[in-house]
């Protein structure tokens, strides 16, 4: 915008309009909007409809999949109510961005905006409140069952916890085998080079690597390391495992609900090279799980793991 000096505001000017310029007219026609207001573009008729129809899908399914759309007949949950928590997200996540951006954070509205602490630890709270919450309430107020049957179990706590150290120390070698596994596998249809190049790309695209490799991060450790290590997994396995391969498994038995909850987990990191580590994580959950009947190991082994990857960036480790 040109900036606007004296004449503006009615200070003669320097040099007049020639006449035929000062006095024209302009044409008074439905599209014209005239006067010292400023023009806004309205959406057209289409636009306009399509959000609507976006924004209540959003809304609208998902408190039909979760509140108004009748319980299966089975007395365990399923489909319906898994795509209902995930759809949900959505308006969570657009309403976090939007109020984000009106406060001065606009990390999540602008992904070529660096992120930061306060941005990252409100979605991060609230993604997994959401988790947490909606997850519960489809199993113990929608279908009246106890806490168990989502994997909320805290007898044997030592033991549990114990369990989880040890399949911790499994996923790390794991992890690292899958990517290169996947590195190994893109290179057979793009070339080594390219798959090699494309998993250090991924790398660096982690938003949360240069508020890790920045002085801020470090000073945040405790807050950083709380939040990926505790609060994320909690949330995470009480859907992904509680709820998700819970409700799968009952259906279509353990093999199916393993491998396809673990899919769906890769998938919604929406990664390539990293699927295959990530796939390989969940479904190594999803079996501890099932063996041991409660979340806290797999809560344990995957904050362990997440540890780990927070301090292979500030320790600049290499594997």
């Amino acid at each position: 915008m040109e900036h606007l000096g004296p004449d503006y505001f009615g200070a003669p000017h320097e040099a007049p309009l020639p006449p035929e310029e000062a006095h024209c007219e302009i044409p008074n026609t439905p599209d014209t909007v005239t006067g010292p207001a400023a023009v806004y573009l309205l959406p057209s008729t289409e636009q306009a409809l399509l959000t609507i129809v976006a924004l209540a899908a959003t809304v609208a399914l998902p408190l039909y999949l979760l509140v108004f759309r009748p319980v299966s007949r089975t007395g365990v949950w399923g489909l319906g109510e898994m795509l209902g928590v995930a759809l949900l997200l959505i308006p969570l996540y657009l309403f976090l961005a939007v109020s984000l951006s009106l406060v001065g954070y606009e990390a999540f509205s602008e992904p070529s905006k660096p992120l930061t602490i306060v941005p990252f630890s409100i979605v991060t709270i609230a993604q997994n409140v959401a988790f947490l919450g909606l997850s519960a309430y489809v199993v113990m107020m929608r279908y009246r069952l106890d806490a168990g049957r989502l994997g909320l179990r805290f007898d044997r706590l030592l033991r549990h916890l114990g369990i989880g150290v040890v399949v911790a120390a499994a996923v790390v070698p794991l992890s690292l085998v899958g990517e290169k596994l996947a590195v190994l596998l893109i290179g057979l249809f793009k070339g080594h080079e390219a798959a090699r190049a494309l998993a250090a790309y991924e790398h660096l695209q982690d938003p949360l690597r240069p508020m890790l490799q920045s002085a801020a991060g470090l000073s945040l450790a405790p807050l950083i390391l709380f939040l990926l290590a505790v609060v994320v997994p909690i949330g995470e396995e009480v859907f992904f495992r509680g709820l998700v391969y819970g409700g799968l498994r009952s259906r279509w038995g353990v093999a199916i609900g393993a491998l396809t909850s673990a899919a769906f987990f890769a998938a919604v990191h929406t990664q390539v090279v990293h699927a295959v580590p990530i796939f390989a994580l969940g479904l190594l959950l999803a079996l501890t799980y099932e063996r041991t009947g409660s979340l806290v190991p797999a809560m344990v082994a995957h904050g362990i793991n997440n540890i780990v990857a927070v301090l292979s960036v500030w320790r600049g480790w290499t594997f």
